[in-house]
C-alpha cells in the first residue's frame, strides 16, 4: 500500500542511492544507485546536480509513493556529544538550545539543527547535537521536490546506519564501519548511546582505514568515555579481520536507506523552517476553504435579503446604503495591509537571493580542508573580528605525529600553504602550539583573509 512505503534517498559524495522501503522496518523492495555525471561544469550548484541525478533514477520507475526521506552525508554536518547540566524537565529544552548556540561553530540562524537525548532518565543526560547549513538543506529539498517528491524527513547517513543496526536487534557495544569510495562512516552504538565520525578515507585503502579505525576507537574511549566495541561490522570494505584482535564481520543487511525507514532509536530530523511553515499552511488550508465557503454563502444570503428589502421601502434602502458605507471603510483599512504584503514580498525576494549565494564560511572551510595534508584534521573554527570587523578565522587542527614529514615543521608548512593561497593573506600565523603528546598534537592558526570580508 502507498502509505506503507517511503522512498529513501541516500545522497552521498559520489552519487545517490534510491530505495523503496517499508516504513517501520528496514525491508528494501527496490534499490538502485546513480553516480553524479562526470562531465558537468564545476560551477554547477549541488542542488542542480542532485536534481539531475535523481531524475535519472526515477525515470521509468513507479514507486507507488511520493513520500521521501533523505540522508545527508556525514562530512557535510557538524555533530557533537554534550552532557547537560542537572536541570528540571521544564528547563531542558532551553538548556539544549543554549548548548547548541555555544557548541555549533556557526551562527544559529544560519543552520538547521536538531538534538537527540541519549538517556532521558539520566539526571545529567548526554545530547547528540547535529547541525547543517541552511543553504545545503534547502537546496536538497528543492532538488527532491523538483522531481515530484514530498520531503518527509531529513536525517544524517551515520544516524540512519545506527537506526538500521538497532532495528536488526544489535545492542552493542559495536562499531559499524561503512567504507565508501571517498569517505568512511564510523558509527559506535552501545545501547542508547551513539557516537559517529566521518573520515576522508576510502574503503579501497585498507591500511589507512585500519589505522583510522584504531585511532577512532582510542578517541572514543578516551575523549568520549565510551566502552571499547566487542565487534566491528564492515560494510563495503575489504577483509580487515587480521588487523584487529576483536571479531570483524562483513554485513549486507545494514544500509542507510533501510535505516531511514526503520523505527528510529536515534531521531534526528533536519527539516528547514521554510518547509515546516509550508506544512503548517497546508494543514490550515481546509479550515480556510470551509471559512471561504461559509463566507460566500453568507454573502449570497445577504444579497438576496438586500434585494427583497429594496422593494419594500425607502427605509430599507437607507439601511443598505449604510452597509455599503461600512464596507467602504473596511476596504480603506485593508489598503495598509496590502502595502505591508507588498513589502513582505520584497523582503522575501531579497532573502531568496541571499540563500542562493554561496556562503563565505563554506568556501573558506572547503579551501582550508583542501590544503590540509594527510594526517591533519580540522576540528573547529571561529571568526576573528578585531574592532567588530571580520578579518579571518581561527582554526584548531589535530595532527597525527606519525604522518608529519621528518625533519620539517608541519605546522609552519601548513601556515605557509595558507599564506600562499589567494584567499588568505601573509598575516596568517600560528596562534598557539601546545607540546606534542602521545601520537598527536593540537595547534591553532589565525588565518586572515586577503580581502576585507565585512
Amino acid at each position: 500500500m502507498k502509505s506503507d512505503r517511503i522512498i529513501a534517498l541516500d545522497i552521498g559524495t559520489d552519487g545517490i542511492r534510491l530505495a523503496v522501503v517499508s516504513t517501520g522496518t528496514s525491508t528494501v523492495h527496490d534499490s538502485d544507485f546513480a553516480a553524479y555525471p562526470a562531465d558537468v561544469p564545476a560551477e554547477l550548484p549541488q542542488e542542480a546536480l542532485v536534481a539531475m541525478t535523481l531524475k535519472r533514477l526515477l525515470e521509468g520507475r513507479n514507486p507507488s509513493t511520493n513520500q521521501a526521506r533523505i540522508s545527508i552525508e556525514g562530512q557535510s554536518v557538524f555533530s557533537r556529544l554534550v552532557k547537560l547540566p542537572m536541570v528540571g524537565s521544564d528547563e531542558q529544552e532551553k538548556t539544549i538550545r543554549h548548548e547548541a548556540v555555544q557548541n555549533i561553530p556557526f551562527p544559529i540562524h544560519e543552520v538547521v539543527w536538531d538534538a537527540h537525548i541519549i538517556d532521558p532518565e539520566n539526571p545529567e543526560p548526554e545530547v547528540l547535537l547535529v547541525a547543517v547549513k541552511v543553504e545545503l538543506v534547502e537546496g536538497l529539498v528543492h532538488a527532491v521536490r523538483a522531481n515530484g517528491l514530498a520531503v518527509e524527513q531529513i536525517s544524517v547517513a551515520p544516524v540512519a546506519l545506527a537506526n538500521a543496526l538497532r532495528a536488526s536487534g544489535e545492542q552493542g557495544p559495536v562499531l559499524l564501519v561503512d567504507a565508501g569510495e571517498q569517505t568512511a562512516n564510523l558509527v559506535f552504538v552501545d545501547g542508547p548511546r551513539i557516537f559517529f565520525r566521518t573520515l576522508p578515507v576510502a574503503g579501497g585503502d585498507p591500511d589507512r582505514l585500519a589505522q583510522e579505525i584504531e585511532r577512532s576507537i582510542t578517541f572514543y574511549r578516551g575523549q568520549q568515555q565510551g566502552r571499547e566495541p566487542e565487534r566491528i561490522l564492515m560494510i563495503g570494505a575489504g577483509d580487515l579481520s587480521t588487523r584487529f584482535a576483536m571479531p570483524v564481520e562483513q554485513v549486507e543487511s545494514i544500509s542507510v536507506c533501510g535505516g531511514l525507514a526503520a523505527d528510529p532509536a536515534f531521531l534526528i530530523n533536519l527539516i528547514p523552517a521554510s518547509l515546516q511553515q509550508e506544512r503548517e499552511l497546508k494543514r490550515r488550508q481546509p479550515l480556510w476553504l470551509i471559512s471561504a465557503i461559509l463566507l460566500m454563502l453568507m454573502l449570497a444570503v445577504w444579497i438576496v435579503n438586500v434585494h427583497l428589502q429594496m422593494k419594500q421601502s425607502v427605509k430599507v434602502m437607507a439601511s443598505v446604503e449604510q452597509q455599503i458605507n461600512d464596507l467602504s471603510r473596511i476596504e480603506q483599512t485593508m489598503l495598509p495591509l496590502e502595502a505591508r504584503m507588498d513589502e513582505l514580498n520584497e523582503q522575501a525576494g531579497r532573502y531568496r537571493i541571499t540563500l542562493e549565494q554561496r556562503t563565505l564560511w563554506l568556501e573558506t572551510l572547503s579551501e582550508i580542508r583542501g590544503l590540509l595534508p594527510e594526517g591533519m584534521f580540522l576540528i573547529s573554527s571561529e571568526p576573528i573580528r578585531p574592532l567588530g570587523q571580520l578579518a579571518g578565522t581561527r582554526i584548531s587542527v589535530v595532527s597525527y605525529l606519525d604522518k608529519e614529514p621528518k625533519g620539517q615543521d608541519a605546522v609552519k608548512l601548513l601556515r605557509d600553504a595558507l599564506r600562499s593561497c589567494e584567499q588568505f593573506s601573509e598575516k596568517t600565523k600560528v596562534f598557539s602550539r601546545p607540546s606534542k603528546k602521545l601520537f598527536a598534537r593540537e595547534f591553532v592558526l589565525d588565518v586572515y583573509f586577503a580581502e576585507d570580508k565585512s
